[in-house]
């Protein structure tokens, strides 16, 4: 037979001079829970456990039920001379003889009267700030379950506690006050993974191999920081915050106040910088942002800036910007502060999710319950210079309006590179670019191979398909681009090349009017010598 003891229990009687007291425990009998009537006799013996103070008390009939009893004990003796002794249990059942179930257990006597023991079952009486679970020693308070730790409380200063719970193998560094591991951390020894802090106030709130702190030895530099769960995770510097996922960290380089929320291998190495999730994205910059996949945003090492001063600005790295990148594997990189920057492969869309056509890479729609229908874009710059460009809702037209318009500017100016800048006057005159400074290959032409081919060159009059804005006059792209071979698709007709055609063929004409006229003028002066040599023949 075989008996495990459980506890000593509350003492429930009034009289200090003999008060009976409650005595729970389980008995095994023959490795599983007892049940049935069993005899149960009890000695008290001094805290070496050698000398007996009085008679051994023996309880007949105890009913065990699955194991567990309970048995009023009364040995008789004024207990409040006492501290600390022992008690012998034995067990026996009908008639047999007792038999010792393990070493005499010790128990504090003085504080089984004053009701200080706690019942596994409940206590009821209590008073508040009088009754209290715990010890009066300055060491910490553990609680075990299968005879591991799961659980230490302590009071590392008068005015902080530290909360350690899970894993055996979390742990608090010794220095750091108000901490807490609140579960989480993994036993095996072939793969430990301990949640630890090591910094003032912070907090592992589960998972596994999460940690606060960067185990400097100074528990001041990296407070108030928090892992909320996952694995893996890190929260490096003051104030800052890992909500979870895996390989998340935050802080780095004595930055503070970072967070990452979640998703795994993300970073937020700034101060204040934000990752609310994804996957391996980076807020290197202070008051950075990334998400998504693979975005990123340059920290000081980047930039070339001194982390201790940061060109004395007061803020590291490509500072301000905000970076989301789309799925793709490929990295995407701010290249400079204050930057907002999207990577979208499937396009950007505001106001309208189901873009026209696969192929809108950027959809911009106007506002569905409120303002007019018109799609209204404003451009403004430092100085309050206002461009206006909308798409009236009624008939489709886009229209720029140049707002602040300053006398004698331009409405609209298109810089072509090497081919200078094309531009719409104020008064509504578009002006192409021509200088010799943009031109190259310049080759002289013959104006009047160039009057036969436009004189060659149909001209209709015709309208344009579907558009009611009335007839135009013209020649075809097409015959156009065959007759003088210049720029173009064969579908269009730049206006420079038709003025170029109209100014050369007109030097053409003239050059042909000029000959024709010198052959007439040669003609009429040889008729007038034949007429004056007549006239001074008939004179004669």
């Amino acid at each position: 037979m075989k008996r495990i003891a459980f506890c000593i229990l509350l003492a429930l009687g009034a009289s200090a001079q003999a008060a009976p007291w409650t005595y729970r425990g389980t008995l095994n009998d023959g490795g599983v829970p007892a049940n049935g009537r069993y005899d149960i006799r009890l000695s008290l013996l001094d805290a070496g456990g050698a000398k007996s103070l009085a008679y051994p008390l023996t309880v007949s009939g105890v009913e065990v039920k699955n194991g567990a009893f309970a048995l009023d004990v009364d040995f008789g003796l004024d207990l409040t001379q006492f501290g600390t002794l022992k008690l012998k249990t034995e067990v026996g059942q009908g008639g047999s003889s007792f038999v010792a179930l393990g070493e005499p257990t010790s128990f504090d006597a003085k504080a089984v009267l004053a009701g200080v023991c706690w019942d596994t079952t409940g206590n009821s009486g209590n008073v508040s700030g009088t009754n209290f679970l715990g010890n009066t020693d300055a060491v910490p308070l553990d609680l075990r379950s299968s005879n591991t730790r799961v659980a230490r409380l302590w009071k590392p200063t008068a005015f902080s506690t530290n909360v350690l719970l899970g894993g055996s193998t979390n742990a608090i560094t010794a220095g750091a006050i108000g901490a807490s591991i609140l579960g989480g951390g993994q036993d095996d020894p072939m793969s430990s993974a301990p949640n630890t802090v090591s910094e003032h106030y912070g907090t592992v709130a589960g998972g596994l191999n999460n940690h606060v702190g960067n185990d400097d030895g100074d528990p001041v530099n990296a407070q108030y920081s928090t892992v909320a769960g996952g694995y893996g995770n890190y929260a490096f510097d003051y104030g800052t915050v890992v909500g979870g996922g895996y390989g998340n960290v935050a802080g780095g380089s004595d930055n503070g106040y970072g967070t990452v929320s979640g998703g795994a291998n993300n970073s937020a190495a700034g101060d204040y910088a934000t990752v609310p999730g994804g996957r391996s994205n980076q807020a290197n910059g202070d008051h950075s942002f990334a998400a998504g996949r693979g975005a990123r945003v340059r920290g000081p090492i980047d930039t070339g800036e001194v982390v201790a001063t940061c060109g004395g600005t007061g803020t590291c790295g490509d500072e301000g910007t905000f970076v989301w990148a789309d799925s793709r594997i490929q990295g995407f990189t701010s290249s400079g502060a204050n930057q907002f920057l999207i990577r979208a492969d499937g396009g950007f869309h505001l106001n309208d999710s189901t873009p026209a056509s696969a192929n809108d890479d950027v959809t911009l729609a106007a506002r569905s319950t409120s303002g007019d229908a018109d799609f209204d874009l404003r451009l403004v710059t430092r100085s309050g210079k206002e461009y206006l460009a909308y798409v009236i809702d009624g008939s489709g037209t886009l229209l720029f309006n140049a707002v602040s318009l300053t006398t004698g500017s331009n409405r609209l100016a298109v810089a072509g590179g090497a081919g200078g800048t094309a531009s719409l006057s104020n008064g509504g005159v578009w002006t192409n670019a021509s200088s010799r400074d943009y031109k190259e290959r310049i080759a002289p032409i013959d104006p009047a191979i160039v009057l036969d081919k436009l004189v060659a060159l149909p001209i209709s009059a015709w309208q344009y398909k579907h558009s009611t804005e009335g007839k135009h006059l013209g020649p075809m792209a097409e015959d156009f681009k065959a007759a003088f071979g210049l720029a173009g698709d064969g579908k269009s007709i730049g206006t420079v090349d038709a003025d170029g055609v109209a100014l050369a063929a007109i030097q053409g004409l003239n050059a042909k009017l000029e000959a024709e006229n010198a052959t007439l003028k040669s003609q009429l002066s040889a008729l007038a010598d034949r007429l004056a040599r007549l006239e001074a023949a008939q004179v004669q």
